[in-house]
Order: C-alpha cells, then sequence, then structure tokens
C-alpha cells in the first residue's frame, strides 16, 4: 500500500465535534489529525457541536481556546494549529485548525494516526514512515506516489528506445534516455517505479535513493526524476 493511502486520510476524516463537557481526548485527537493531515489540507475540531449535527455551544469561548492551548503545549514535536470563534445557530463555539507542518510523527506518549473515522496508535511501520516524511527528497517523492513522472538517465541515450523490442529494452540499463512512468514506492532507501515501455508492456524498476535526483518537468508540468547511471555507479 503506498504511503499516502496508510498515512494521510481524506479531508472528511479529518472532522471531529466535541462538546465541551467531554474533552477529555482532545490531547489524542489533535495528535491524529497532526500526524494524518495532508500538506495542503486542514483538520478540523469543532468545540461545541455534536455528531447529530445539533449545536451546544461553549459557556467560555477563551477558556476553551487556553485548554487547547495547553494541550497543544504537551505535544513534540509542536504542531501548527490556530483557533478561532465562530457563532453558528446564535451560539458561540471554537473552531480548531490543524495543518500539517512537516515534523510529523507527533506524539505524547503512543504516536496516533486517523484510520478513516477512528484514531488509532501507529505501528513501527507507520511511524518509520513519518519520520521518513522529514527527508526532504523523500517528502517530495511521497506527494507523487501513483502519480506519472518523468524518470531520465544521467548517461546519454544510446541506439535503444522505448520503440524498440520491450524484452531487449528492459534487460539493459533501463534508465538511459527519458521515459514515462508511475511512482510506486518511496521511502529512505529506494523508489520503485512502473515503466511504460510500450503501449501494452510495463515494468517495475527500482533504484537505491543515493543514485535519485530530482528536478522538474517544464514541458509535461511533472516530476522529473533523474538516475546517476554513468558507469561504475
Amino acid at each position: 500500500m503506498a504511503l499516502m493511502d496508510i498515512v494521510w486520510q481524506a479531508e472528511d476524516s479529518l472532522r471531529e465535534k466535541k462538546v465541551e463537557s467531554d474533552l477529555k481526548d482532545l490531547l489524542k485527537t489533535m495528535v491524529a489529525f497532526a500526524n494524518s493531515v495532508a500538506p495542503d489540507d486542514t483538520a478540523r475540531i469543532f468545540i461545541g457541536e455534536k455528531d447529530d449535527d445539533t449545536v451546544q455551544g461553549v459557556t467560555n469561548p477563551d477558556n476553551i481556546q487556553k485548554s487547547v492551548t495547553k494541550e497543544a503545549e504537551k505535544i513534540y514535536p509542536e504542531i501548527y494549529y490556530r483557533t478561532e470563534v465562530y457563532e453558528r445557530e446564535g451560539k458561540q463555539c471554537v473552531r480548531v485548525d490543524i495543518k500539517n507542518n512537516g515534523l510529523a510523527p507527533h506524539f505524547r506518549g503512543p504516536a496516533w494516526v486517523r484510520r478513516g473515522a477512528v484514531t488509532i496508535k501507529a505501528t513501527e511501520q507507520l511511524y518509520q514512515q513519518m519520520v521518513e516524511q522529514r527527508l526532504d527528497k523523500v517528502r517530495v517523492l511521497s506527494q507523487w506516489l501513483n502519480k506519472e513522472v518523468t524518470v531520465a538517465g544521467t548517461q546519454p541515450s544510446k541506439a535503444l528506445s522505448m520503440g524498440d523490442n520491450a524484452l531487449e529494452f528492459v534487460s539493459r540499463e533501463w534508465s538511459v534516455g527519458i521515459h514515462q512512468a508511475k511512482l510506486v514506492t518511496a521511502n529512505a532507501h529506494w523508489v520503485t517505479f512502473e515503466v511504460q515501455v510500450s503501449a501494452q508492456f510495463a515494468k517495475e524498476r527500482s533504484e537505491p535513493m543515493e543514485k535519485v535526483l530530482l528536478s522538474w518537468d517544464d514541458e509535461r508540468r511533472r516530476l522529473m526524476i533523474l538516475i546517476k547511471n554513468w558507469p561504475n555507479v
């Protein structure tokens, strides 16, 4: 399963309503949201609303905001959050916005993540994946998982091209030339591509991370991944 499928959750699963009298798991929810929200999304907690969409409101919005700040200060590394008082049906409520700040995993005790509408403890594998996202190269690559990218070798293209015999194409140094590929795996150690070598034939190819350089394909407006494939590498 791809990294984003495991960690980053859909926007509608990163919404939670809480009433003022039941904030005992506020810290856990804030940590889970900070660990699960994608870079361009915002997770939101609505304090003063019920799950059935009725509005209870809060008695003292300022105290609620102070409570949120107190809980946020327990989280390490720090999270990005913002509180705002809003009014609905004539009652005051507090909204907590949480964004991805690139410092995950966040924790206070166990690391928590969001799985659908449920907050769960992160497994060791998930924890490691979140740590790896802090690496600049892995973080950029993870945003292109399961998307089309351009892959090119630093060694100039030779006689064979994607139009040649497919078996002959994949038997040699595959990264020579320029290829369309789908990025299927990216971690601290290697990347894996699904390389389209013909209209009917695709092949998975992996490369160690130390051979990977990142650039941009201006013509196709997408990520370009350069593979250092010169001799003796």
